[in-house]
């Protein structure tokens, strides 16, 4: 399938940055691309300089070169002063025609007409302006408006990370750290050597070595056994925290490692062929693993698995690193093609400074799980793995979508102090919160929970202040076992997650399965439109049993610590789904002898359910809108499609409605209204949603003082007042506009959070 220009120019610029020859060559080949892709007789760049309150055309194409450097414009000054004053896109057809034009006679722009201007903003604040100008009088579509505006994230990121790179003549750089760009999904700066994960173990193995002798053959395979062990052993104590099942997995892997049947059948393969340990462990499991796999016992097929991590951990021992698994004590950077929810969820927190992978999305649930772990991470880098070995430094930049490959002394202490900064932004957040709220974690009249994924989560939950949960994914629990979970496993991992919240309130959203989400031990379903298709509660109302046993352990579990907690139905998007799934949970919690049940609610995230509120009401005790389906759906935009994400939009006017029709409409009724998605946890949409009337958000334990300060910031009367004028508003670019307006005037801290 041919790429949209939208991708072409993405990995364009990437390459241009990419390519080195510091900030003036990067911006030369930068406008270059634009305006061949884009077919403008002109594409220049105006970098702002804070110091002179100035714009300086930086690069152009179309315009005199000599003209670069010298020509500068106060803001408000000209059409291109005018974006960067206002910080909106300008696009006349006639230039001379507007008053806020001015001709800049060492440019040569006399023979151009037309103007398209947008502003190159990072952490909300300007860095530049990007223009095109036209010879004929040109009418600029609403698609150049679209794509320059998209396109704009891209150029600031260039203009944000190109002074790092070194110009033709400096000495003291003399070449470029290789930046790749991808999309920043997680936020945060980390640094370690890279591997790469998603390689199939068995296509890989050791490289060759010679060999020494029996005796000492044997020798470093006994240490290498024992280091496997204490290393398994080691793992299974840092998982405890995060499940049973998992801790399991590798106190069985040490018990394998002990076993002398398995070292004797590898010393024999030493002594009888006179094999370096590494090739007797590769060959010696290589055959078990093949008789098990041709074996029709289910649980000989199963142990394959166990099988070839205990492989990996011996060769490790032994100094051999295939890299098919995070490994060793030290952190790094996991790079993969793709990593699944299931993936991500395995990584140890404290192992992995950072994800790179070639694909994904924003809004993937890999993303969501990356940032709920505070994981610095970057997707959809293109080529990423023909391009960073194994072993490489990087240094990635979870904000921007940058990946620095070996970075330079410069790049690293440039980093060194965005984190610091990024710290004391912080500590300035909490400050404010503490001054305006005094202790409190929101205004009254608010309500802030916390989205949690698994118990590990839990610890930095309670200590930024969340006293309540309300998003319990459940799914991931499930990803991170090798078989459906027993009841008994279940209601253990409920009970370790409302136990910490006694206090407060815990609202588990019943398994959201299909789309991404997949079980490896659940029958595969095959779909060509997964988004589309059998997932969330039309997977859990045809698989019953699957239902009943969430019920029955969440109410278990929930009477056992004496926790409150609400029940959720993902992806309802029929009101017989809604009373089907009701049904089935009263007469659940009636055979287990539960007389008072708990609330039972359902989530909107299907666009159908906004025009029959009044027949869900009755059903559902409360609703909780899940934002990144609602507008996956509503603006049809597949969030995890590379070709079409930039059309996902949460400020167009039809999502801003579609919420505040919610809002409305639910409000004769009485019932409970919360947000849980995406939207929730950014200052910006949050900032939105709190004018359209939501007072009930539930985000990442990493934003959950921010968006608790937000609130205290921005009084009813300046919220009215918003809302009144996001109702008006008919682009999503003055929306988003209105929105940064606002949030500059309650909370100017907020804008790069």
């Amino acid at each position: 399938m041919e790429e949209s220009v939208y991708l072409q120019v993405l990995r364009d610029t990437a390459e241009a940055l990419a390519s080195g020859g510091g900030p003036r060559a990067t911006f030369d080949r930068t406008v270059e691309i634009l305006a061949r892709r884009l077919h403008f007789d002109v594409c220049s760049i105006y970098v702002f300089d804070p110091t002179r309150r100035e714009l300086v055309l930086a690069a152009t194409r179309g315009l005199a070169p000599a003209s670069v450097g010298r020509v500068r414009m106060k803001l408000g000054e000209g059409l291109t002063g005018h974006v960067g004053e206002t910080e909106r896109p300008v696009f006349v057809s006639e230039a001379r025609d507007d008053p806020h034009f001015k001709y800049f006679p060492e440019t040569g722009e006399e023979r151009f007409h037309s103007f398209g201007g947008v502003p190159l903003s990072r952490r909300g604040e300007l860095l530049g302006v990007l223009a095109v100008q036209t010879e004929r009088v040109h009418a600029f579509h609403t698609n150049d408006v679209f794509l320059l505006q998209a396109l704009a994230s891209q150029v600031a990121s260039i203009l944000d990370v190109s002074t790092l790179l070194p110009g033709e003549g400096d000495e003291e750089k003399p070449s470029a750290p290789v930046c790749l760009i991808g999309l920043g999904t997680s936020p945060g700066i980390g640094m370690a050597k890279a591997i790469v994960l998603g390689q199939d173990p068995m296509l890989l193995s050791p490289p060759a070595e010679l060999f020494s002798s029996v005796d000492e053959e044997k020798d470093r395979l006994a240490k290498a056994l024992e280091k496997a062990v204490e290393r398994a052993l080691s793992t299974a104590d840092r998982l405890v925290d995060g499940g049973a099942e998992a801790a399991a997995i590798f106190r069985a892997h040490a018990q394998i490692l002990r076993d002398p049947r398995l070292r004797s059948r590898i010393e024999e393969r030493i002594a009888s062929d006179r094999m370096p340990a590494s090739q007797a462990v590769d060959r010696v499991l290589r055959e078990t693993v093949e008789t098990f796999e041709a074996r029709e016992d289910p649980f000989l097929r199963d142990s394959v698995h166990d099988l070839l991590d205990v492989r990996m951990q011996i060769l490790t021992g032994l100094g051999v690193d295939l890299g098919v698994e995070v490994a060793g004590e030290e952190p790094v950077v996991v790079m993969a093609e793709f990593l699944t929810p299931a993936q991500t969820a395995s990584l140890d927190r404290s192992l992995v400074a950072g994800i790179v992978t070639e694909h994904g999305s924003e809004t993937s649930h890999a993303s969501i799980l990356a940032r709920s772990r505070g994981i610095p991470a970057v997707v959809a880098v293109p080529d990423l793995l023909s391009r960073v070995r194994r072993g490489d430094l990087l240094l990635v930049d979870g904000v921007n979508g940058f990946v620095f490959v070996n970075p330079d002394p410069d790049t690293i202490r440039h980093y060194e102090e965005r984190r610091l900064a990024e710290e004391a932004a912080a500590e300035k957040i909490r400050e404010e919160l503490a001054r305006v709220g005094g202790g409190r974690p929101a205004r009254d009249g608010f309500r802030l929970s916390v989205n949690l994924d698994l118990p590990a989560q839990v610890a930095p939950a309670r200590r930024v202040g969340a006293t309540s949960v309300g998003l319990l994914r459940t799914e991931f629990f499930y990803m991170r076992q090798r078989n459906w979970p027993t009841e008994e496993k279940l209601e253990g991992y409920f009970r370790r997650i409302f136990h910490a919240f006694r206090d407060g309130e815990v609202t588990v959203r019943l398994l959201d399965l299909g789309g991404e989400k997949n079980l490896p031990y659940a029958e595969p379903i095959r779909e060509p439109n997964p988004i589309l298709g059998f997932r969330s509660i039309r997977f859990l109302l045809e698989h019953p049993a699957v239902y009943r046993t969430q019920i029955r352990t969440i109410l278990a579990a929930a009477a056992a610590e004496r926790t409150a907690v609400r029940i959720m139905v993902p992806m309802i998007s029929a009101p017989w789904e809604m009373r089907a799934a009701r049904e089935l949970f009263v007469e659940t919690a009636l055979e287990g002898g539960h007389e008072l049940l708990p609330p039972f609610g359902m989530m909107i995230e299907v666009p159908s359910v906004l025009y029959e509120l009044e027949h869900y009401a009755p059903v559902s005790d409360f609703f909780s809108v899940g934002t990144n389906d609602l507008v996956q759906y509503l603006l049809a935009v597949d969030r995890d499609n590379e070709q079409v994400k930039n059309y996902y939009n949460p400020f167009q006017p039809a999502v801003v409605r579609a919420l505040v029709r919610i809002v409305d409409d639910l409000a004769p009724t009485g019932r409970p209204l919360a947000v849980c998605g995406e939207m929730a946890g950014r200052p910006l949409s949050a900032l939105a949603l709190l004018a359209l009337g939501y007072r009930d958000f539930s985000v990442r334990a990493r934003v959950f003082h921010a968006i608790g300060a937000l609130t205290f910031a921005a009084d009813d009367a300046f919220l009215a007042g918003l809302r009144a004028e996001l109702l008006r508003l008919d682009s999503d670019e003055a929306v988003a506009w209105a929105l940064r307006s606002a949030l500059r005037t309650v909370a100017p801290y907020l804008l790069g959070v």
